[in-house]
C-alpha cells in the first residue's frame, strides 16, 4: 500500500471515529446530559479536518448544548468557530441569533437571521422570526433614544374595557406596585368617575420567607420575571440570595412557580381554597371582579430559577410603538383576567348544572374533552374513520418499536465506548490492541451491554414484528460481537480459545440470519429501488457507479452482509480453514448485488489478509 493510500485510510478511520463520537453526543443531548454531550462533541472535533462542514456541525452542536444551559456567551463562541469553518452554516447562524436575542443584542440577532435566510430563502419560520426580531431591535433603539422620558401610568388613559393597554410602556415592578396601590385607592366606593372606569383585578401575593411576611400587589398582566424581581426586592433587606417562589396545590404539595402558566395554577388553587372556606363557614364569596390573595412560600436557592422557555414574554410586548401584530407570536400571551371573563365563568358553571363542579375551579379541559368525545362517537364508526385509525395505530406502533430499538442502540454505543477505536476497522492493529485491552478488563461488561441490546431488540420486534430497522441493527451488533470474540480467541489458549472461536462463528451466522430476515421484511418499494440502482450500473459507466452509491435500504443490507462474509473469510484464512475463499466470492457477489463501485470491491480484495489478490489485475478479475 502506498503512502497516499495509507493517508487516505487514516483520514477515513478518523472520520468514522468522529461519526461515532458525534452519535454518542447526540444520544447524550437527547437525554439532556449536556456535559457529556459537550465532551463527546469535543472529542469528535479533534478528529475532523479544518474547513469542513462536519467541523462546523460539531461546533454548532456544542453551541446548542450551551444554549440549553443558558450559557449564551459560550454559545456565541462555539457558533463563531462553526462559522469560521463554514461561513454560511445555517444551524450555527440560527443558534447564534438565539444567543444574541437572550442577551438583548437584537441587531446582531437580526444580522444572523438575515444571513440564515439567504442560505434558505424558503424557510417561513425564519422569515417570521426575522420580522419579530427587527421589531424588537427597532423598539430597543427607540427606547435608548428616549431614555429619561416619563413612563405612562395605570390611570384612566391606560385602561380600556377592564384590560391593560398593551401599547403603553411596560412598568418596572416598583412602578407597578405604586400604580396598583393608586388604582386600588381610585376604586374605593364614593370616588368620582368610578362608574366610568372599570379597573382590572389586582394580583395580591402574600409572601413568606422564614418568619418574615410581606405583601406584594401587582397588575394581573404582570410578567413572571417582574413578579420574581418584585418579590426579591421586597425581601432585599433581609435576603441577598436568589429565591424560588412556591405555592401549595389543592393536595397541599409545594409547586415552584417558573412561568405565567404556573401563576395561573396558583391563582386557581387560591380561588378553590377561598370557595371551600366560604362554603364551610358560610362567609360571603369574593366580590365581583376581585381575586383572592395567593399564598407564596419563598425558598432560598443556589441559583435563580429560570423561566420556562416556551412561555417567556418577548421584550417588545407592551413596549411603546409596538403594534398587536408585532406581538402575536405563538404561546406568548400575557395574563389578563377581565371582569367579563369572571362573569362568564359563573354563567358557564350554572349552564353546566349537574355536569359542573360545585366548588373549586372548573376543569374546562375535562368538560371540553367529554363533549368532544360525544361528538366523535358518531364519526369513528365510519369506514373512512376505521382506515384512518388503523393508519394511526401503525404509526404509533412504528414509533414505539423505534424507541425501543434506539434504547438497544444505546447499549451498543456503551460497548463501543469500552472498546474504543473503530468498530468497523477489521484487521487494524490499533483496533485489535484496543479490543484486546477491553476484553481483558471489561469482558463481563461488554457481554452485559450486548445482551441488554439484544433484549431491547426482542422487545422492539415484539411490538412490530416486521420492523426491519431492528433486525438490521441486530445483525450489525452480532457482527461486531463476533469480531470481539475472534480477537479473544487469538489471545486465549486451549479450550478457552476454542470456545471463543465457536462464539465468533455463531455471531457471524446470527448476523447473516438477521440480514436475511431484514431483506424478507422489506416492502416492495425498497426492493424496487434496489433493482433500479442495479440497472443504473449495468453499463459499467463511472457515472452509473456514483449513482449507485446512493444506496437503497436493500443495497445497504447487502453491503453489511457482504462485510460479514468478507471478515469471516479472513478469519477462516487465519485458521487455515479451506472455506475462506468460498466466503470471499460470496462477499463479492453481495457487494455487486448492492451496486457497489468496482473500484471499492477491487481495493477490498487487494487488502485481503490472504494476499491472493494483492496484484491489481487479479483483484479486478475477481471483482466481476
Amino acid at each position: 500500500m502506498g503512502a497516499k493510500d495509507a493517508a487516505k485510510n487514516e483520514i477515513a478511520s478518523f472520520a468514522k471515529k468522529s461519526d461515532r463520537l458525534k452519535e454518542e453526543g447526540n444520544v447524550h443531548f437527547v437525554a439532556k446530559n449536556w456535559k457529556e454531550a459537550l465532551n463527546s462533541y469535543q472529542k469528535a472535533l479533534e478528529m475532523t479536518m479544518a474547513g469542513t462542514e462536519e467541523r462546523a456541525s460539531l461546533y454548532s452542536n456544542r453551541a446548542a448544548c450551551f444554549l440549553m444551559e443558558n450559557r449564551y456567551r459560550e454559545a456565541i463562541r462555539e457558533s463563531d468557530a462553526a462559522l469560521e469553518s463554514k461561513p454560511d452554516f445555517k444551524p450555527a447562524l440560527v443558534r447564534r441569533s438565539r444567543a444574541y436575542e437572550q442577551i438583548n443584542e437584537y441587531s446582531k440577532a437580526v444580522s444572523d437571521l438575515e444571513s440564515a435566510l439567504k442560505v434558505d430563502p424558503a424557510d417561513e419560520g425564519l422569515k417570521k422570526k426575522l420580522n419579530a426580531m427587527k421589531s424588537r431591535a427597532a423598539n430597543q433603539k427607540a427606547s435608548r433614544r428616549g431614555a429619561g422620558a416619563g413612563v405612562a401610568g395605570l390611570g384612566g388613559s391606560s385602561l380600556r374595557s377592564g384590560a391593560l393597554n398593551r401599547k403603553n410602556t411596560r412598568l418596572t415592578p416598583q412602578q407597578q406596585q405604586t400604580a396598583a396601590a393608586a388604582a386600588a385607592a381610585a376604586n374605593q366606593p364614593g370616588r368620582p368617575g368610578q362608574q366610568q372606569q372599570q379597573q382590572m383585578p389586582l394580583l395580591t401575593l402574600n409572601c413568606k420567607l422564614g418568619e418574615v411576611k410581606k405583601t406584594v400587589v401587582l397588575p394581573i398582566s404582570v410578567r413572571y420575571r417582574d413578579i420574581a424581581e418584585a418579590v426579591k426586592n421586597t425581601f432585599s433587606s433581609s435576603c441577598k440570595e436568589p429565591l424560588a417562589l412556591k405555592y401549595a396545590d389543592p393536595e397541599g404539595e409545594l409547586m415552584t412557580v417558573t412561568s405565567r402558566a404556573d401563576l395561573r395554577n396558583a391563582l386557581a388553587s387560591a380561588v378553590s381554597a377561598h370557595e371551600k372556606r366560604a362554603a364551610a363557614t358560610g362567609a360571603p364569596g369574593l366580590p365581583q371582579g376581585t381575586l383572592p390573595p395567593v399564598e407564596i412560600e419563598c425558598v432560598i436557592v443556589a441559583s435563580a430559577v429560570t423561566e420556562t422557555p416556551d412561555v417567556v414574554t418577548p421584550q417588545n410586548v407592551g413596549a411603546a410603538g409596538t403594534t398587536p401584530e408585532d406581538e402575536e407570536e405563538p404561546g406568548e400571551d400575557v395574563i389578563e383576567i377581565d371582569e367579563w371573563l369572571l362573569t362568564f365563568a359563573s354563567l358557564f358553571r350554572r349552564h353546566l348544572g349537574e355536569a359542573g363542579e360545585k366548588e373549586g375551579p372548573l376543569d374546562l379541559r375535562a368538560v371540553g374533552l367529554e363533549k368532544c368525545c360525544e361528538a366523535l362517537e358518531a364519526a369513528v364508526g365510519t369506514d373512512e374513520a376505521k382506515d384512518l385509525l388503523a393508519a394511526a395505530a401503525d404509526k404509533f406502533q412504528e414509533a414505539a418499536a423505534a424507541a425501543i430499538l434506539n434504547k438497544g442502540n444505546v447499549h451498543v454505543c456503551a460497548a463501543r465506548k469500552l472498546v474504543g477505536g473503530d468498530p468497523d476497522g477489521g484487521g487494524s492493529q490499533v483496533v485489535e490492541e484496543a479490543t484486546k485491552l477491553a476484553i481483558k478488563n471489561h469482558m463481563k461488561r461488554l457481554d452485559q451491554e450486548y445482551d441488554d441490546a439484544v433484549a431491547r431488540y426482542v422487545e422492539s420486534l415484539a411490538i412490530k414484528p416486521d420492523f426491519y430497522e431492528t433486525t438490521i441493527a441486530w445483525g450489525q451488533q452480532a457482527f461486531e460481537r463476533g469480531k470481539h470474540y475472534h480477537v479473544a480467541s487469538k489471545d486465549a489458549t486451549g479450550a478457552a480459545a476454542a470456545e471463543r472461536a465457536k462464539e465468533c462463528d455463531e455471531m457471524f451466522e446470527l448476523a447473516e440470519k438477521k440480514f436475511q430476515e431484514s431483506l424478507d421484511m422489506l416492502p416492495a418499494e425498497d426492493k424496487d429501488a434496489a433493482a433500479a440502482a442495479e440497472t443504473s450500473t449495468s453499463g459499467g459507466e463511472e457515472g452509473g457507479e456514483e449513482k449507485a452509491n446512493e444506496l437503497s435500504v436493500k443495497s445497504q443490507i447487502l453491503v453489511l452482509w457482504g462485510n460479514v462474509l468478507f471478515e469471516r473469510s479472513q478469519v477462516r484464512h487465519g485458521r487455515e480453514d479451506g472455506k475462506w475463499e468460498e466466503d470471499t466470492h460470496a462477499a463479492v457477489k453481495k457487494f455487486n448485488d448492492a451496486g457497489c463501485s468496482k473500484t471499492d470491491i477491487t481495493r477490498a480484495l487487494m487488502n485481503h489478509t490472504s494476499k491472493k489478490w494483492a496484484n491489481e489485475k487479479d483483484a479486478i478479475a475477481a471483482a466481476k
